[in-house]
């Protein structure tokens, strides 16, 4: 691979974490125009960034259109790319390969096409851990393999590699599945892949895919499924998303499946719309138990914290690494999330990056399917959200819980949901920055009125206009959250935000005739909340406004000061104060972004 064909791998430099946010803005910029129904190209993005900078664009960019053209049902092809992106075939390749740096997972199906050509469907899924371990890959084998004939690889992932492949002495096609290091596997991945093996042969469901046999040639390990002839879940989304009732009764189905699983004393633990089958008949089959877990063992093969799945549908105590915290809410909780795909086009979330997409997971709720996508039944809404509560004891107690609720929804009848208090919970995770604004001003205005009614000379002009400063600055924060919600650009409005957050405090300072009072732990305290949208030059945006503030403040409060005076000292130490909590906290902010950078290129287990 030449130079400009290698992905720059960030880090935590000044300029490495300036490229994060660029490449993060773009991948913004790009999806919300596509949603919006136009048809970015990535080529212009390309234009934007110095050509040394665009192969990590490209790499970002590249999975992400292939994800909305699916979504949309269309066709993916390599070759098309490798003709729009002739100076990066070798990245072409890897994304559309499976390679390390995408993290794809397995899909073990062929989707037929009138040339009897196969596509690969295929959705990321992570297995990292706080250990490295290098992975040797395997070359793709067509030809004789024992009793097989190796027809063409039809996926390949972070750990296996599947064919399509014709069993000669039975004289039917199957799924053959083998080690993606070939020969060379270590004991460690060869006993996983015999777990994986053992736990789907385990299990005897009509829409679970079969094992067929389980074998070794030459040194590679192997074994053979089902070949479903059809596409993925991950490719039909968009035609559930025109019919909830169609997805509510598809769910079920896979619900079923998974409940058979559970029964038998498994978890999947990566389920998704790559990891569902879709036959000629629409019928789901559930595959790829690759990370799947006895209920009642845990692992000696996983590494304590490690996160293992891919991140959008995983369950909260999953993202945590908490392997020996799973139950089968965590594989309800995935089957919520492949709903919520169904009913709104997209998972419930996505970053930029694995880090921040797993932040999401565990502190963020989704907005509601109907606030995404109008139209969707309250019922079947309820239904979605409860799968998606954090706390496990909070979703359905089972699968088939679940896809009972799911067959009542189906005729017409009440489905047991949440209460209004579930609900109230989850406004306060999905909208934070609100709630927060919204929490404080009301104290702030409530024990204002307080203290003017226990006053014995009031000031109703004071009174008054700190009163209109909180309900306009409650106004404005409504009106950031909407823009935000109909998908104005988060930076922006972000940046906006902070500086009449700032600016409003400076009022109210400037009002109580405060400067010397402790109203002023206001400007630090926005300088820390700042940290939480997680941009450090929004951190440092917010420390300068504050600076300037409280200098404003100053300024009209001593006319004509002299910097030499005994109480100079005093605004000294409190802007050299901000300074230092700006530092500190967008300090955390680019140590957040390099760890999510080395989670997001190391290597799989």
């Amino acid at each position: 691979m030449t130079a400009s064909d290698r992905p720059e791998v960030l880090g935590s430099s000044p300029a490495s974490l300036s490229l994060a946010r660029r490449i993060h803005t773009a991948c913004e910029r790009f999806e919300r125009a596509w949603r919006a129904g136009g048809c970015p190209r990535i080529e212009d993005e390309l234009q934007r960034l110095p050509e040394p900078e665009q192969a990590a664009l490209l790499t970002e960019l590249l999975p992400l259109e292939l994800e909305l053209r699916q979504g949309r049902g269309e066709s993916v092809a390599a070759m098309e790319y490798r003709q729009r992106f002739p100076d990066f075939t070798r990245l072409v390749d890897k994304v559309f390969g499976g390679a390390k740096t995408d993290r794809r997972g397995d899909t073990l199906m062929s989707r037929a096409r009138p040339d009897g050509a196969s596509e690969l469907i295929q959705e990321a899924t992570i297995v990292a851990s706080p250990s490295l371990s290098s992975q040797a890959s395997a070359e793709p084998l067509i030809g004789e393999f024992g009793d097989y004939e190796l027809l063409e690889e039809i996926a390949r992932g972070g750990m296996g590699v599947v064919y399509k492949a014709r069993q000669k002495s039975l004289k039917r096609l199957v799924a053959l599945k083998m080690i993606l290091s070939g020969e060379f596997a270590s004991p460690s991945e060869m006993e996983r892949f015999h777990l994986e093996a053992e736990l789907a042969a385990n299990l005897d469901h009509p829409h679970i895919v079969p094992i067929y046999e389980v074998g070794e040639h030459q040194g590679r390990h192997y074994f053979t499924m089902k070949l479903v002839e059809g596409s993925s879940l991950a490719r039909q989304i968009s035609r559930f998303c025109e019919d909830p009732y169609a997805a509510a009764r598809l769910l079920a189905t896979v619900a079923r499946a998974v409940d058979h699983a559970h029964r038998q004393g498994f978890l999947h633990c990566d389920l998704k719309p790559a990891n569902i089958l879709l036959d000629a008949r629409d019928q789901p089959h559930v595959t790829d138990f690759g990370l799947a877990r006895r209920v009642e063992e845990v692992s000696h093969l996983t590494v304590s914290g490690a996160i293992m799945g891919t991140p959008s549908y995983m369950a909260p105590e999953q993202a945590s690494g908490l392997r020996r915290e799973l139950t089968p809410a965590a594989d309800v909780y995935g089957l919520g999330a492949i709903l919520y795909e169904l009913l709104t086009d997209g998972p419930p979330f996505r970053a930029s990056t694995v880090m921040e997409t797993v932040v999401l997971v565990l502190e963020r709720e989704p907005p509601p399917p109907s606030q995404v996508r109008p139209g969707v039944p309250p019922g079947l809404e309820k239904i979605c959200l409860r799968c998606l509560e954090k706390a496990p004891r909070d979703r359905y107690a089972s699968a088939a819980e679940l896809a009972d609720n799911l067959e009542r929804f189906l005729r017409g009848e009440d489905v047991d949901g949440n209460g209004a208090w579930q609900s109230l919970r989850r406004w306060t995770r999905r909208e934070p920055e609100l709630v927060s604004r919204l929490g404080g001003l009301g104290l702030v205005a409530a024990l204002t009125q307080f203290n003017y009614h226990n006053t014995e000379r009031p000031v109703l002009s004071v009174h008054s206009m700190v009163m209109a400063t909180l309900a306009l600055w409650a106004v404005a924060s409504i009106v950031y959250q909407m823009l935000l919600r109909r998908g104005f650009k988060s930076e922006t409005v972000h940046l906006v935000w902070s500086a009449t957050d700032i600016t409003l405090v400076t009022v109210l300072l400037k009002v109580l005739d405060a400067l010397q009072s402790t109203l002023l732990v206001g400007y630090p305290l926005l300088i820390a909340a700042s940290g939480l949208w997680s941009r450090a030059r929004l951190v440092w945006f917010t420390t300068a406004l504050a600076e300037i503030g409280y200098l404003l403040l100053f300024l009209d409060h001593w006319h004509h000061p002299s910097w030499a005076s005994s109480r100079a000292q005093y605004p000294n130490i409190f802007m050299a104060a901000l300074a230092v909590t700006g530092f500190v906290v967008a300090r955390q902010v680019k140590r957040m972004w390099a760890l999510s950078h080395y989670y997001e290129h190391r290597p799989l287990i």
